[in-house]
């Protein structure tokens, strides 16, 4: 009886045992975390530049308009004498050799600089009248203002020092020809800056339209008006003088030796009268040279005399 009541308890047990397994709930997974939040960070400007400037506009090309846009060589050259000048006061931390050199090209180049804030002035004044002096100091602010702005001064001075050191190295008769390039290379890094800064509107453009919300931005600020453009070159005190004396010569190829230019044919004698007091007839005008004598002809072009017409 006693065994009876083992095996019954043991099944019973048992059965317990089956009955908690079969009640056991399925363990779930884990639920999902959400996804990471992503920071919208909002665009700032390049260089450490304030928010809301205004860029100059745009030509047809896409270059931003600036106060060295159309100007003549000698203007030029008075531009690049006012870049390394902003140099010389503002790259000081970055070393001295744009003082250095600004302060040499002053000496070196004195004549040619000399020669060219006096072209400058006189463009100035045929353009102007007695208001030129006030025109050109208006342009100068604009042009010292404009190489003076600080977002770009740490890539100016690189270029000016580079600039500064190739007008050391050549005379001062190249200076003019080299002043349009050297103004580029000047201009350059502030191009370069404004295209960063419109980048950065139209990203903070795209940021209000997606992350603003309720944040006001001015994505669009007013654009500079143009800068104002130098005068064209007047003609020197004296007028002009033209190399060529008809259109004929000036489209003429230039000779290989300038220094056997045309000879200016002298002028024709008078005809001497006759004797028995009637006028001698008058014959053909003296020949006069057309082409330059050079080392492959030597002699003038023989031209045919032609007949005079016969007389009543």
């Amino acid at each position: 009886m006693f065994a009876t009541r083992r095996i019954h308890g043991r099944i019973s047990l048992v059965s317990l045992a089956v009955l908690a397994a079969c009640s056991t709930p399925v363990k779930q997974p884990p639920p999902t975390p959400p996804p990471p939040v992503v920071p919208t960070v909002r665009p700032v400007p390049p260089d450490n530049a304030a928010e809301g400037m205004s860029l100059p506009t745009q030509d047809e090309d896409g270059a931003y308009l600036t106060p060295n846009r159309k100007v003549t060589s000698n203007t030029a050259l008075w531009h690049v004498r006012m870049a390394l000048n902003v140099a010389a006061l503002n790259c000081e931390k970055f070393g001295p050799a744009a003082r250095n050199q600004y302060n040499q090209i002053l000496t070196v180049h004195r004549a040619v600089l000399t020669e060219a804030n006096a072209a400058v002035d006189r463009n100035y004044k045929v353009a102007y009248g007695r208001s030129g002096v006030g025109s050109r100091e208006q342009l100068n602010t604009v042009v010292y203002n404009f190489f003076a702005l600080p977002p770009v001064v740490k890539h100016f001075c690189p270029v000016a020092v580079n600039v500064g050191a190739k007008i050391l190295t050549m005379p001062s008769s190249q200076l003019l020809a080299y002043a349009p390039e050297a103004l580029k290379e000047l201009e350059k890094p502030y191009q370069e800056f404004y295209a960063a800064y419109a980048e950065y509107l139209r990203r903070l453009a795209e940021w209000q339209s997606r992350f603003g919300g309720t944040v006001t931005v001015v994505v669009s600020p007013t654009p500079l008006p143009p800068p104002p453009v130098p005068p064209a070159e007047a003609p020197p005190p004296g007028g002009w003088a033209p190399s060529y004396t008809s259109a004929l010569e000036a489209a003429a190829p230039v000779p290989a030796d300038a220094a056997l230019a045309p000879i200016p044919a002298a002028a024709s004698p008078a005809p001497k009268p006759a004797e028995g007091g009637s006028p001698a007839p008058v014959g053909p005008p003296t020949v006069a040279r057309t082409l330059p004598r050079t080392a492959i002809t030597p002699t003038d072009p023989k031209l045919a005399i032609q007949p005079l017409p016969p007389t009543e």
